[in-house]
């Protein structure tokens, strides 16, 4: 096993002890393991996922989420809580962007197929099946840990660099969350064409408000580790003292990369020695010992959200250095932010537009955030985003046929 589980079973956090394992899982470069330990006197779970180099959740890692989740409910009355964790590297993905134009691309071309054959325009609409199991996955796991969280503590520990996507909205699943003080996160769905559809615009909203929650999926811009917590989505920051290693350049990529990870590693298990016993305590201490934002830090006024995403959305704004390379156009598109995809403005609206305070329910704020982002994967422009982000150019959301 590789990542923060090496570190629980190390014997090395004082005042913890690892009683064994519930759930391990492996495929490839990635794996999911879930140990029982005691600290404090209580005894709970701690859940580590990694999947080096930038820690993408895989369809298979999710089916792992939940076989494991299930385990520990089957050890709900034993437990007190359950802590998950992930290593401690500078930059942690959603989905793989990648496979997911593939998959795009193949969908496309059997939709045409179809039409061709005569279909029904519920046999059309099954191509996008994939997508819509990705975002039931999603929906699943945010479902077993809310439902964890009515028997037990839940914390995450957000370790290392920025969080994307799927990669942020896990953490915000728990009930407290204890963060790197080098860490942030980011909704950058809105920027490819989606939305935060595993629950992440509700969970924004519960811990830092509908107008932070706003900000952070309208806008697509990383929010780091101080303003996290002002915002009441951190309930700590733990200051490391230490820099992110760095790729060398010695001429040998093949023993540059090696020594990069072996470096990665290093640093991870020195990281996880700040964070999992800071971690450990929030699970184990009196509850009221919890640091808690009453009032959240505001991101941004609703005007300058406004302002902001009008001229983003607008195709024109970008007329001088669209298609080109984020590298060659990064002083103008530092000034102006990346374009954002006016069908995911226009979804996001949406959905903000249905929330209302006083009967704020979960679930059913959820369920509308992952059909809205089921829609968007059948938008013609969302192929717009993803090659643009994948090949790192300025992306043009005109329409497209």
């Amino acid at each position: 096993m590789k990542g923060p589980i090496k570190l629980v079973r190390s014997g090395k956090i004082g005042g913890m002890e690892h009683l064994g394992s519930i759930y391990d899982w492996s495929e490839g470069s990635a794996c999911l393991a879930i140990d029982e330990v005691s600290f404090a006197g209580r005894r709970g779970a701690v859940l580590s996922y990694t999947n080096p180099p930038v820690h993408q959740v895989g369809n298979p890692a999710l089916d792992a989420y939940l076989e494991g989740l299930d385990r520990v409910y089957e050890r709900k009355e034993e437990l007190a809580f359950l802590m998950m964790v992930g290593a401690n590297d500078p930059v942690h993905a959603g989905g793989d962007l990648k496979e997911s134009l593939e998959k795009l691309d193949r969908t496309t071309v059997l939709k045409s197929e179809k039409k061709q054959a005569g279909a029904s325009a519920e046999e059309i609409d099954a191509v996008y099946a994939w997508a819509d199991d990705r975002l039931e996955k999603g929906i699943a796991l945010h479902g077993k840990v809310r439902n964890l969280a009515q028997h037990l503590r839940t914390v995450a520990v957000c370790g290392g660099g920025t969080r994307f996507g799927g990669s942020a909205e896990i953490p915000l699943m728990s009930d407290y969350l204890v963060g790197d003080s080098r860490s942030g996160m980011c909704f950058s769905e809105v920027m490819i064409g989606l939305l935060p559809g595993w629950s992440g615009v509700a969970r924004a909203i519960i811990k830092a408000g509908r107008l932070n929650a706003q900000y952070m999926a309208m806008t697509g811009k990383e929010v780091k580790a101080d303003k996290l917590n002002a915002i009441g989505i951190y309930n700590v920051v733990v200051d490391i003292p230490l820099p992110f290693p760095r790729m060398g350049k010695s001429g040998d990529p093949k023993a540059d990369k090696a020594a990069y990870a072996e470096a990665l590693a290093k640093h991870d298990e020195e990281t996880g020695t700040f964070l999992l016993p800071r971690g450990l305590q929030i699970a184990t201490c009196p509850v009221e010992q919890i640091p808690v934002v009453k009032e959240p830090a505001a991101l941004a006024t609703e005007s300058e959200i406004a302002e902001e995403v009008k001229k983003r959305q607008d195709p024109e704004t970008y007329a001088a250095v669209r298609g080109s390379s984020l590298r060659e156009v990064a002083e103008e598109i530092g000034k102006l932010g990346r374009p954002l995809a006016p069908q995911s403005v226009r979804a996001l609206s949406d959905l903000f537009g249905s929330y209302t305070r006083g009967d704020f329910d979960e679930a059913a704020f959820v369920k509308r955030e992952a059909d809205a982002d089921a829609r968007l994967y059948r938008d013609p422009k969302f192929r717009a985003g993803l090659t643009a982000t994948l090949e790192q150019r300025v992306a043009d959301f005109r329409e497209v046929s």
